[in-house]
């Protein structure tokens, strides 16, 4: 269910800018109605000491820019698991963050700023009432709704589909049916790109006891080369131990840690057929799309397919924009709310 937060009423011919939010536990994404678009990864670093401080010339450090200089850093990640922490300085990351991405796309001018931002499927009421505390301060209007909603939105496919987003954080499925999603119609896991990460490290640790990988390793690697099902190619990715380089073969660990999500997907999909009206579980299960930076993984539809034969069958497609999908659609969403939605009552 969508919330919003007490606003300001509009002033009649007024200007308003739209804006989406992504906020995700890697990446945050911005949306606006004047075209503008950014992403950055979640993350803020503040200098470790005075002479950082002098060395950095900021307080603050957003993104690319504060994992590049994260050496010298205290590095926040505000989001985890989809779910923006409750600690004082994670809501002031968090504040930072809106901040700096609203600045990036020219929404911090004096102008009425009307804002819908996606939480995970299934977060609760705390935590939507957290995410818009926080927000507050930067719109005039701040709703939350559901980030699978909001791709599906985003999509016009708002009658008898099932999103599946593949986050960072959380995999979150949203069964949509014309109307805004209750809790029975979502679905959501922590077992995600994030779960992935330290699967694969583990697998790797597992295969090659004397290897040191890293989270970051594992993730890029992924970002490469993830797959589910079978591949024809061997996967070699080089490591650096010492002064030479050591190249490994982790094609049958990467398998492993992308197909570790595999079952609460499943599960999860079958749940929301089964539960589903029964006239129209049919076309509920042709209408299934795959969203968020994990629906990259090679071959993930087919494999998907091919679990669902077990109860059915069904016809998975990939929303093709991995990145902007959930901020586009919460945009749309925020420009199609009527005016007096924005208004205090």
């Amino acid at each position: 269910m969508a919330s919003k937060s007490p606003i300001k009423n509009p002033v009649a011919g007024s200007k308003i800018l739209y804006i989406g939010v992504d906020m995700g536990t890697n990446h945050t994404a911005i949306s606006t109605s004047d075209g503008k678009k950014n992403s950055i990864f979640s993350v803020v670093g503040t200098p470790r000491d005075a002479v950082a401080s002098k060395f950095l010339q900021k307080e603050y450090l957003y993104g690319q820019d504060a994992l590049t200089h994260r050496v010298a850093l205290n590095l926040f990640k505000p989001i985890e698991d989809g779910i923006l922490k409750n600690q004082p300085e994670d809501i002031t990351a968090a504040k930072g963050l809106i901040e700096h991405v609203l600045q990036s796309v020219n929404g911090d001018r004096d102008i009425l700023k009307y804002a819908i931002i996606g939480v995970p499927a299934r977060a609760s009421v705390l935590s939507k009432k957290t995410v818009m505390d926080m927000a507050g301060e930067f719109f005039d209007g701040v709703m939350v709704a559901s980030e699978p909603f909001c791709v599906a939105y985003k999509l016009g496919k708002l009658e008898h589909t099932l999103v599946v987003d593949i986050g960072a954080g959380t995999t979150d499925l949203c069964r949509v049916h014309g109307t805004l999603p209750g809790p029975d119609d979502q679905i959501s896991t922590n077992k995600a790109g994030n779960y992935i990460d330290r699967e694969f490290v583990q697998h790797i640790q597992d295969s090659y006891t004397d290897v040191r990988v890293t989270l970051e390793m594992a993730r890029k690697w992924k970002e490469q080369y993830s797959y589910v099902g079978d591949t024809k190619k061997d996967i070699i990715v080089e490591l650096r131990v010492n002064s030479s380089i050591l190249k490994l073969s982790v094609t049958k660990e990467l398998k492993q840690a992308c197909e570790s999500i595999l079952p609460d997907i499943v599960s999860g999909i079958s749940k929301l057929i089964s539960t589903y009206e029964p006239d129209f579980q049919d076309t509920l299960r042709s209408n299934i799309y795959l969203a968020g930076g994990g629906s990259q993984i090679m071959n993930l539809p087919e494999v998907l397919e091919k679990h669902m034969e077990l109860f059915g069958g069904g016809k998975v497609s990939i929303f093709k924009d991995p990145v902007y999908g959930g901020a586009d659609g919460a945009l749309k969403l925020a420009m199609d709310m009527p005016g007096a939605f924005w208004q205090t009552t």
